[in-house]
């Protein structure tokens, strides 16, 4: 029966392709694993909005919604242009 030298190192490729019983002492003789301790997570405490960030965010939304309406607009009267030109030439 073949056996590993105590002082083999072992990585996690090498470990599959053993033999069933190589694999079984080499897991019998690595023991728990150890996880890394999370650091502890330090919450602030909430900043309330304030008024200039809401006043950007206002301006933020109605340049968006200004630029929307602009493009339906010119959408609506591209349409409505085609429209014209194609009852014309009906």
């Amino acid at each position: 029966m073949p056996q590993l030298a105590p002082d083999e190192p072992l990585s996690p490729e090498l470990v599959l392709v053993l033999a069933p019983e190589l694999r079984a002492q080499v897991l019998a003789r690595l023991g728990a694993p150890v996880w890394p301790v999370p650091r502890p997570y330090l919450r602030e405490a909430p900043t309330p909005v304030g008024e200039p960030f809401a006043r950007a965010l206002g301006e933020v939304v109605a340049a968006r919604l200004a630029r929307l309406g602009l493009i339906f607009l010119l959408a609506t009267m591209a349409v409505l242009a085609m429209s014209l030109v194609a009852h014309i030439l009906r």
